[in-house]
C-alpha cells in the first residue's frame, strides 16, 4: 500500500474519529471515561486500514493473500480485562439476568415476576461477587420496565403499558424508593433508548422522534430536526429506524443532536440489509457478498457473514472460524483480534447464538452451562 493512500485514509479516519460522540458537559466522571475509550478505539481504526485477517479482505487491494487460519483463544484470555463469567444462580438470590454495567467493575441485576415483569434491580460486584439490593421496580399490569440507564449518580429507566404510554422513573445507585420522574403525565408512544446527559434525560420513541426532559421533572422537549429519529450513542442520533421495509437502510440519516451536524451515509445502487452505527455500514451487495465500511463510502471489506442486527459498538460482531470446530467467536474489525465465545455447534451444525448489536450498549452476555459470560464492549481497546 503506498504511503500516499495511508496518509489519505489516515485523514479520512481521523476525520471520523474527531466527528465520534463526546462526553456532554455535565456527565460524571464514569460516562466521561467510557466516551474516551471510544474515542480512542475510533483512531485505532486508522491503525488498522491495511488489515487483513481470516475472512475479512480489504476489497480491490492488489495482491493482498488471505492471513493463516489460526483457531482463537477464549475470549477471556484474548480481552482479560473486559470479560467476567459469574454464577447463573446466586446463594439465596431468585433467578435473574445482566441488564447493563453501572460502573467498570459493577453490574445490574434485574429480578423478574411470573408474568415476566421486572421485580427488582440490584448491584452485583464483580470483584467481591456481592449483591447488593438497589430497589424494587413499581409497575401496574401489563406495563413493562426497560431501557435501563445510569447518570448524575441515578439509574433511569422507562416503564411502557399496553397502551404505548411510557412513564419514567429513578433511583439513586446507592438504593431507595424509585420515584416517578414527574413529565407531565405519561409520554404517547413506546420509549426505547434512554441517557443521562448532564441534569436531563433523552430519550427516543420506537415510532420516531427523540427527546428531553429535566431529570428531576419537567417539560418534555423535541430535539429539533430529530422528529423521525432514534438514539444510536448520544449526542447521535438517526433515522429510519432499526426495523425498515423495503429492504431500506437503517439509520442512513446521522445528526448531531447537540450541534445539528447532519449527514448521510453512502448507499450504492442494489445494495441490501444495509445497518449503519455512528462511523459504519455493514450490509450486502447485489452479487449477495457481505461489506464493512466507513459512512462515507470507504475502506470497504469484506465480511465473512451478515451481522443480523449491525456491529455493536461500530466494531463487533459475531463470526464462526474458519476451520473452527466449536461455535462463534467475537470479531474486533478495528484490530482483527478474535475471542472464541465457548458456545458449542447446535445439532445441525455451527450457528451464531450471540451477536452485539447497534442498539445494544456496551454489554455482552450470554449463558455457558452454569455460569453468565459478561462482556464489557467498552473496555476492548
Amino acid at each position: 500500500m503506498s504511503t500516499d493512500l495511508e496518509d489519505d485514509l489516515s485523514r479520512v479516519l481521523g476525520r471520523v474519529a474527531e466527528g465520534a460522540p463526546q462526553a456532554p458537559t455535565g456527565f460524571p466522571g464514569r460516562i466521561a471515561a467510557r466516551s474516551r475509550r471510544r474515542r480512542t478505539r475510533a483512531r485505532a481504526l486508522v491503525a488498522a486500514v491495511a488489515m487483513v485477517i481470516a475472512g475479512v479482505t480489504v476489497r480491490g487491494t492488489v495482491g493482498a493473500q488471505p492471513a493463516q487460519t489460526r483457531l482463537p483463544e477464549p475470549v477471556e484470555a484474548v480481552w482479560p480485562d473486559a470479560v467476567w463469567k459469574i454464577p447463573r444462580q446466586l446463594p439465596g438470590f431468585p433467578e435473574f439476568r445482566p441488564v447493563i454495567f453501572i460502573d467498570d467493575r459493577t453490574l445490574l441485576l434485574g429480578t423478574e415476576k411470573s408474568d415476566e415483569r421486572t421485580d427488582a434491580i440490584y448491584a452485583y460486584d464483580l470483584g467481591a461477587g456481592r449483591t447488593r439490593k438497589i430497589a424494587d421496580v413499581p409497575s401496574e399490569k401489563w406495563e413493562y420496565a426497560s431501557s435501563y440507564t445510569v447518570g448524575a449518580g441515578r439509574i433511569v429507566w422507562a416503564t411502557v403499558d399496553r397502551d404505548e404510554r411510557t412513564r419514567f422513573w429513578s433511583v439513586p445507585v446507592s438504593g431507595g424508593k424509585p420515584a416517578a420522574i414527574d413529565t407531565g403525565g405519561p409520554v404517547k408512544g413506546r420509549g426505547e433508548e434512554l441517557t443521562v446527559v448532564g441534569d436531563r434525560v433523552a430519550f427516543s420513541l420506537a415510532g420516531g422522534g427523540v427527546f428531553t426532559f429535566p431529570l428531576r421533572g419537567g417539560r418534555v422537549t423535541p430535539v429539533a430536526g430529530a422528529e423521525r429519529h432514534h438514539i444510536l450513542r448520544w449526542p447521535w442520533v438517526a433515522t429510519p429506524s432499526e426495523h425498515t421495509q423495503a429492504r431500506e437502510p437503517s439509520f442512513r440519516e446521522l445528526l448531531n443532536a447537540e450541534t445539528g451536524q447532519a449527514s448521510s451515509a453512502v448507499v450504492r445502487p442494489g445494495e441490501r440489509y444495509v445497518r449503519c452505527g455512528v462511523t459504519t455500514c455493514v450490509g450486502m451487495r447485489p452479487d449477495d457478498t457481505r461489506f464493512y465500511r466507513l459512512r462515507d463510502g470507504s475502506r470497504e471489506r469484506d465480511l465473512p457473514v451478515s451481522p443480523v442486527l449491525g456491529l455493536g459498538d461500530d466494531r463487533f460482531m459475531a463470526v464462526d472460524p474458519p476451520g473452527a470446530a466449536g461455535g462463534p467467536a467475537l470479531l474486533d474489525l478495528a484490530t482483527g483480534k478474535q475471542g472464541d465465545l465457548g458456545l458449542p455447534p447446535s445439532a445441525e451444525g455451527r450457528m451464531i447464538g450471540v451477536e452485539p448489536g447497534i442498539l445494544q450498549g456496551g454489554l455482552v452476555s450470554y449463558v455457558l452451562k452454569d455460569r453468565y459470560v459478561l462482556i464489557d464492549l467498552a473496555r476492548i481497546r
